[in-house]
This record gives C-alpha cells, sequence and structure tokens, in this order.
C-alpha cells in the first residue's frame, strides 16, 4: 500500500461540533509561523525513536518553542510519507463531547480504513470512554502506522478526558504514536510508560537554546549581526528562553545599539513584560499570582520560607503547581526542596509587585531576613535585612552576618552594608570595618583600602584589642598590596602571621595561607606556595568557609597548571566550583574565580563550547572580582577564539576592554601581557609599525618585582615575534632560549611549552632543522601527556613542516606519531615538502626582495620596474601561496623552501 496518503483528506464524518457549531478547520494544522524558523535537528533527533513508542511529551513553559518544534517532526513525518494528524486546543475543547469531535476528525482521513470502521458513530457518540475503545479497536486494525500531534494539552483539566487518554495511551496499538504538547505535565501515566521505554521527554532545559542555536537563529531567522560575546550575553540574560530572544529582536535600535538592548532586557523590558502579562500572568488563579508577586523578591525559596514571606501555609502545594504548569521555575537541588524563578520573569513579577499599594515590600524582605537568620543562613538574612531599610543590626547578628558574607564572597553586598556603618571605638565594630577593608581589596579598590587598614592601625595603637584581629588587620594588608602587585610588600607582612596561626578564627587563618602562598604562586615559587597550604588545616566542609576553600583552590590549581600538570589543576578547580555554583550560584564572585582558570584548560584543548559555557554566564563577574592571572586566562582565551574564527575586531575589543581592567587597578604584568597579544594581533595584520609600537609600550612598564611570567618576559617575547617577521629567525630564537631556559628552570613548564613552537619555528627558519626539532619535541611530549592542542597549534602553519620532520624522527615512537597527526590536521594538514605550483623568474626575485624587507618601491627600483608591476607580482604571488598579506607569505614561503 502507497502510504504517501497523509497529504489527503478524506471527507470527515463530523463537519459541525455540538450545538450545529462548524468544527474549526484551523485547529487541524499548526498554527502560521512568522518568518524564518530555526530548524533544531538535535530535539528533532530526540523524537525519531517515537516509532518505536507510544508517546513523546514536549513539556515546557510558554514560548520556550514547543509548537514550533511539533510542527517540524510534523513536516518531517510527511516528508517521509507518514500519516500524521494535528490537532490544537483550547479550553472550549475541555469537554468530553467536543474533545472527541475534534479528535476524531483529526484522525479520520488519516486512513480509509479508519473512516468506515467508526462510521457508525456518525449517528451519535457513545461516551467517551466506549469512544476511546472503538478508536483503539480500529488503530489496531489498520495496522499502517499513525501519528498523532496533540498541541496545548494543558488546556484540558476534565478528568474524563485524561482518563480516557490514559487509556488509549495503556492500550494503544504498536503502530499508534502519539506526541503531546503541554505547558504543564499532564496526569496521564507517564511513570509506567518511562518503566516500559514507551515514553520520549523533551523539557525546558532541552527546548533552551544553546549558543551555537542561538548563533544561528540571529543570523538566518532574525537577520543581525550580533557578535559572539553579545550573543552570550543575550543567552545569560534569557537563558535561552527563545520568546526572551525574539523580543530583542523585536527591539528597533537592537541593529544600532545591541548593547543597550541587552542591557534593557536585562532589566525585564517592556515587551517580555507584555508577554508574560497577556500569555502567563492573566489566566493564572489569583492565589498563584499574588504568591507569585509576594515570592519574587527571593533569590531562591522553599516552601517553608515561602509560608514566612507571605503569611500564607500553602507553600508546598503551590510550589508543587507552579513546578507542574512549567511557570519559570528550575529546581535549584536534586530532592526539590529549593527553587528559583527565570531571571526575567523574576524582574516581571517584581514590576508588578510594586504597583501593588496593598502590599509592604520592605515588610516582606523582613520576614525573609528573619527566616534566614533563624536558618543561620546569615548572608542572605543580611542581604534582606538591607533591603527592609534595616541597615543597623545588633551586634551578634550584624557580626555573623558580615562574617558569612565575607566567607561567601559575596563582597558587593557587604560593601554596600560596611560601608554606610559608622566607625566606632568598640571591637565589634571594628572586626566589621577590618572585613570593609578586605572586601575594598578583593574589589581592587586598593587606595581606599590601604586608608581605612591605617585608620584602623592608628585605633590598634591606642587600644587592645584581641590576637585574632591583630592577625587579621596584617592579614587583609598582605592581601591588599598582593592583590596591588606589590608581592614581595605582601611577604614580609604574610610570613610573620603564620607562626601565629591558628589564631582563633578559621577564616583569619585560611587568609594568612591564602596569601602567602598566593605570593609565591606569582614569583613562580611552587613548592613554597603547596607547603604553606599544608601549613593549616582546613574545614572538611566548603559550607564552613567556602571563600577560603575557593582561593586556595585557585592557588593550587594555578601552581599545578603552571607546572603542566593539568590534569591534578582541573580537578582542584571542579571540585571546589562544584561547591561554590552549589551554595552560592554560579554568578558568584568563587564561581567565577574558578571558571577563569577552567577557561584556560577549555582554551588549552580547543573546546570552544566549554569555554563559552564558563563564561557566558559570569563574565560581569569574572571582570569584577577574577584576580590578576583568572582575567588574563579568560581574555587571552576569548580572544586567541576570536582569532581562530577570523574575528580580528572582536579580538582587539575584547583585548581593549582587558587592558581598561589592567590600567583601573595599575596591573602593569596584565598589561605587558595583553600588550605582547596585541603584538600578536598587528603582525598577523602585517603592522609591523603598530607591533613596534606595542612592544614600546610594553618596555617602558615598570617592573613587576620578579613575577613570572613578568614584565621583561612579555617584552622579550614580543621582541622574538616582531624579530621573526622581520625574518630573523636566529635573532629571535636567541631571544626566546633564554625565557625558556628561565621559565623551565622556575618550574614554568606550561608556559615553556607554549614558547617552545615559536622557538622552533625561529631555528627553522634560520636554517637550524635539528635544533629546531630538538626545540619543539619536549612541547609534543608534555601535550601529549596533557591532552594540549592551541598552546601549539597557535603557532600557526609555519608549525607543519616541522611537524614532519618530528613525526619522522619519532615514528616508532608510541602515541606521539598520532598526536603530532591530529596537530597536523588541525593545522590544515597538508605540509608539501615541494610547492603544487612554479613561480616565475620574476616572482621569485620579488619574493626574495619582500624576504629582505623591502618596500614596493624599493623593489621597484631593485629590479627597475614600476610600483604597479610590483603590486601585481605580489599579487599573483599571493594567489599561489593562498595568504593574504606578506608576513605570512613569508612564512609560507619558508614552509615551501622557496627561500633557499
Amino acid at each position: 500500500m502507497d502510504r504517501r496518503h497523509s497529504e489527503r483528506r478524506f471527507a470527515p464524518v463530523y463537519s459541525q461540533g455540538t450545538c450545529g457549531l462548524p468544527l474549526i478547520a484551523t485547529k487541524f494544522v499548526p498554527p502560521r509561523s512568522p518568518g524564518v524558523l530555526l530548524v533544531r535537528p538535535r530535539l528533532l533527533a530526540r523524537l525519531e525513536p517515537l516509532a518505536e513508542r507510544s508517546l513523546a511529551l514536549v513539556c515546557a513553559g510558554a514560548g520556550f518553542g514547543k509548537t514550533t518544534l511539533l510542527a517540524q517532526w510534523r513536516s518531517q513525518l510527511q516528508e517521509r510519507g507518514e500519516a500524521v494528524a494535528w490537532l490544537s486546543l483550547d479550553e472550549g475543547d475541555d469537554v468530553p463531547e467536543y474533545f472527541c469531535h475534534y479528535l476524531l476528525d483529526a484522525l479520520l482521513p488519516l486512513h480509509p480504513g479508519l473512516g468506515w470502521r467508526l462510521g457508525f458513530l456518525a449517528a451519535g457518540l457513545p461516551s467517551i470512554d466506549r469512544v476511546f475503545g472503538h478508536l483503539i479497536n480500529a488503530v489496531q486494525a489498520v495496522e499502517a502506522p499513525l501519528y498523532l500531534i496533540v498541541d496545548d494539552y494543558h488546556t484540558i483539566r476534565d478528568p474524563a478526558i485524561h482518563r480516557a487518554f490514559a487509556y488509549l495511551l495503556e492500550h494503544a496499538p504498536a503502530n499508534f504514536h502519539v506526541l503531546l504538547g503541554s505547558r504543564s505535565l499532564p496526569p496521564l501515566p507517564l511513570s509506567r510508560l518511562r518503566s516500559r521505554h514507551q515514553l520520549i521527554e523533551v523539557d525546558t532545559n532541552d527546548l533552551r537554546f544553546n549558543l551555537c542555536e542561538a548563533r544561528h537563529y540571529f543570523a538566518d531567522s532574525a537577520a543581525l549581526a550580533l557578535s559572539n560575546a553579545q550573543t552570550q550575553r543575550l543567552l545569560e540574560v534569557t537563558e535561552g528562553w527563545i520568546t526572551g530572544m525574539q523580543m530583542a529582536t523585536l527591539s528597533p535600535s537592537i541593529k544600532d545599539n545591541p548593547a543597550q538592548v541587552i542591557d534593557s532586557l536585562s532589566h525585564g523590558g517592556r515587551l517580555v513584560g507584555r508577554y508574560l502579562e497577556d500569555v502567563v500572568f492573566e489566566p493564572l488563579p489569583a492565589a498563584v499570582d499574588d504568591f507569585l508577586m509576594r515570592t519574587s523578591i527571593l533569590d531562591r525559596f522553599c516552601a517553608e520560607l515561602c509560608d514566612a514571606v507571605t503569611g500564607r501555609h500553602d507553600g508546598h502545594a503551590m510550589l508543587d503547581w507552579i513546578e507542574r504548569h512549567n511557570l519559570f521555575v528550575a529546581a535549584l537541588d536534586d530532592h526539590g526542596q529549593w527553587f528559583r524563578y527565570h531571571h526575567l520573569f523574576a524582574e516581571t513579577l517584581q514590576t508588578r509587585l510594586r504597583r501593588r499599594t496593598d502590599l509592604d515590600i520592605a515588610t516582606l524582605h523582613e520576614r525573609a531576613g528573619n527566616w534566614f537568620a533563624g536558618q543561620s543562613l546569615w548572608a542572605e538574612a543580611t542581604r534582606h535585612a538591607l533591603a527592609a531599610g534595616k541597615v543597623e543590626s545588633a551586634p551578634g547578628r550584624a557580626g555573623l552576618g558580615a562574617q558569612s558574607l565575607a566567607e561567601r564572597g559575596d563582597i558587593d553586598t557587604l560593601l554596600g552594608w560596611l560601608q554606610q556603618l559608622p566607625i566606632t571605638a568598640d571591637e565589634h565594630r571594628i572586626s566589621l570595618q577590618l572585613n570593609l577593608a578586605w572586601a575594598l581589596a578583593h574589589r581592587f579598590r586598593f587606595d581606599e583600602s590601604r586608608r581605612l587598614l591605617g585608620e584602623l592601625r592608628r585605633w590598634f595603637a591606642v587600644h587592645p584589642a584581641r590576637r585574632d584581629l591583630r592577625v587579621k588587620l596584617d592579614a587583609v594588608a598582605a592581601i591588599c598590596e598582593a592583590f596591588a602587585e606589590n608581592v614581595q610588600t605582601g611577604i614580609a607582612l604574610a610570613e610573620p602571621l603564620l607562626a601565629q596561626t591558628p589564631c582563633g578564627d578559621s577564616w583569619v587563618d585560611g587568609l594568612v595561607c591564602n596569601v602567602l602562598s598566593y605570593c609565591h604562586l606569582v614569583l613562580g615559587q611552587h613548592e613554597q606556595a603547596q607547603a604553606v597550604q599544608r601549613h593549616t588545616l582546613y574545614p572538611g566542609a566548603p559550607t564552613e568557609n567556602l571563600f577560603v576553600t575557593v582561593h586556595r583552590a585557585f592557588i593550587l590549581g594555578q601552581s599545578h597548571l603552571r607546572q603542566g600538570d593539568l590534569r591534578t589543576a582541573e580537578a582542584c578547580f571542579l571540585q571546589a566550583m562544584a561547591s561554590a555554583d552549589r551554595l552560592t550560584g554560579p554568578q558568584s564572585s568563587g564561581s567565577a574565580t574558578l571558571a577563569a582558570s577552567l577557561a584556560e584548560l577549555a582554551y588549552e584543548r580547543g573546546d570552544w563550547e566549554r569555554l563559552d559555557a564558563l563564561v557566558r554566564q559570569r563574565g560581569l563577574q569574572i571582570d569584577r572580582v577574577a584576580p590578576l592571572d583568572g582575567v588574563l586566562a579568560v581574555y587571552r582565551a576569548l580572544c586567541r577564539r576570536a582569532l581562530a574564527e577570523d574575528d580580528g575586531v572582536q579580538a582587539r575589543l575584547l583585548l581593549q576592554h582587558a587592558q581598561e581592567i589592567a590600567g583601573q587597578r595599575r596591573w602593569n604584568r596584565l598589561q605587558a601581557a595583553l600588550l605582547a597579544e596585541q603584538v600578536r594581533l598587528q603582525l598577523q595584520r602585517d603592522d609591523l609599525a603598530g607591533a613596534e609600537h606595542m612592544l614600546r609600550r610594553i618596555e617602558l612598564l615598570k617592573s613587576d618585582e620578579g613575577a613570572i611570567p613578568g614584565c621583561r618576559h612579555y617584552a622579550r617575547i614580543a621582541r622574538a615575534r616582531l624579530l621573526l617577521a622581520q625574518g630573523l629567525g636566529l635573532a629571535a630564537a636567541d631571544c626566546l632560549a633564554g625565557v625558556v631556559a628561565e621559565f623551565e628552570a622556575r618550574g614554568q613548564l606550561l608556559e615553556a611549552v607554549r614558547l617552545r613552537p615559536l622557538w622552533a619555528i625561529a631555528l627553522w627558519q634560520g636554517d637550524e632543522r635539528d635544533a629546531a626539532a630538538d626545540a619543539l619535541l619536549p612541547a609534543l611530549q608534555l601535550g601529549l601527556r596533557e591532552n594540549l592542542l592551541c598552546s601549539l597549534t597557535d603557532a600557526g602553519p609555519a608549525l607543519l613542516p616541522l611537524l614532519t620532520r618530528c613525526a619522522a624522527v619519532e615514528a616508532g615512537s608510541g602515541d606521539l606519531p598520532g598526536y603530532i597527526a591530529l596537530l597536523r590536521e588541525r593545522l590544515g594538514g597538508e605540509d608539501c615538502v615541494e610547492p603544487p605550483f612554479s613561480l616565475s623568474e620574476r616572482e621569485s626575485q620579488t619574493l626574495r626582495l619582500v624576504a629582505a624587507g623591502q618596500s614596493n618601491k624599493e623593489i621597484a627600483r631593485s629590479l627597475d620596474i614600476s610600483v604597479e608591476t610590483v603590486k601585481w607580482h605580489l599579487k599573483n604571488l599571493y594567489g599561489k601561496l593562498q595568504v593574504t598579506s606578506r608576513t605570512r607569505a613569508m612564512s609560507r614561503a619558508r614552509e615551501l623552501s622557496l627561500l633557499e
């Protein structure tokens, strides 16, 4: 039998509904979609096994693209010639008789056998249970595969319909397959179907756009040229909510000023508010709407907290209802105890709450603060107390709140609160002011921190104080100087404190150890850094001292990373970040600090998706709280990713932004590293003058007290790149040899590995072929062990002939040849020893004069030809070499041995 009958509609048995009203024909086809829709192959693949299952359930809140996905699946089935029916439901269908009329009218045209087997129902519908019984028998007799797609099933509330539909699914023939779209979980036998492997589930998290889909949506469907950073930011603001992204594209100014539109959307936005008002809030029961508004002040909530805030006793029931109906709520734990609202949903709820005159928002915050205080959750208690206008607290509660905020790394709240408190002479207030000085140092506001510490030192000079407070004073001062890159001063302040630990305050003990080991880390003294960390016994659980735990992991992980042990480093970062994410969320200072280091690992392995995921939610927080090396790791990785995608403009913008951060904090070491990246960028653009200018700026920077890598190292690396671009390979190699030797002597193996490919290329350019292979081989060996990619492939195609030589030398050396083949593939693969073309005599002459550094005018005089003829020869050379600049032409010519 030809199954391609799904496009034909046999005369329906039921042309009219009850009471003589006609059935609405548009309910039997998907609704019309505006514009070009993004096809979602990863989700369509999830639905593919439906041919072997009874039910696929696509369940998510409004605006997540359920109907679009169902329509795309329908089209895919029709293209295969399958028999597929569509039925869109609404509130008017929540009557068994109406529902049966529409369901039968949707199904009967699928196959002629259904019409004559169910035709007797035309005389009048029996009970819904009997209708479904006849339907099951008719489908069984047909045998051909039949698909039914039902959209908006959440509009059905009648128990009789649910009971009949459950019966249909329980007894469905093997040839009958149902796809339901719903905003809420339907009361159907999902558990039984799941246990029998007869259920496919696609939920809110599946439907969210990922970064790749967001890029395609803006470029293809919305015709918007957003940068990667802007796409990431919009994805972060909307949390992948498709309608939220569509709202952004509807703004008239999105093309001219996308950053402003995205920022506006992050605060709710009128279009989002109107959509949610019309589609989500309007149909809600009044009690649910009121509950949502009252609890919108909470960053996270559980049933008991909701009861305390609302003054009601229905928290469990309400949260169960909200979760079942997918009202933009996300569970924060596996036990379903703690939840949070979608960011844009919460913003809109809070806007609606502010318009209510019958509710005092300060009172809601005060209730929340009291509840958190009762649970000894002091950080959140303090945040809500401040929102309620309760700046002054009881001494004990204020101290606990400040300490909890400090330990959780909630520096913004701590600063906002403590700066409002006057300085008094009692020890309690002095301890709070020390916390403020610590917070200022961690926000890199060094001068303010120093001034406050100076005031406190004068107080300590004339007043007796507890030993732990005196240790805390010097520890905070050491942190301020260490973060300000006055590393030797930091050591001088912190080292004497080590003998005074434990001082009676485990948090202060942790600060002392962390700041001293951080200083050793900056100086490349890895053994000392790790020995200091072994000095203090840390709390067993990160909840006891999260901030100290996070920074300890950052320091130890960085130490392992710099020594080339990426796997141990990654384990340090991941374990601590899991605790930070669970306890304080992915946008917390602790999570951002660790994500910055993990971003460097993602870059090393060429995992751009992982890099995006790490930075997308935490980008702003990384800017604000990450230490110097964290900021460098993130922006160097993002810049090089942009270059890998041929987005030089984005790379320059990223470096400029990072340089602004470095300038504000007077971080010369970061300035030098970023300027070295600028040199690399300028040379890729064939701008030697621009590269020389950047190099001079590095050389003018003040020394950085022995840091490694430091300003002097970045200056030598930048000079070597410039020499290499000028064709002075051996001079560049001499420059790099000393830097590599110093790095390896100081345990900076990863930095050495990153330089060895450049050093090898310089030697190769200087015809030192054996020395070049010897220089590269240690980098290949560590790269194989630690799964490095970008540290080696960033050197570009000039590395290909070197890889070929190393592959020949190491042909029988275990896994190394396979690793070399992988690197060659990533670099383009074909490093022809013999050029696949020939050069004319004049082209060869022109190429050699370019290599000698002559300008077009100088080449014209040397060859006694016109400048235009020189340009013509260069154009031909570029075409044959498949390059676009002089620098790349020289690199390619040396690969092909055209200058020998």
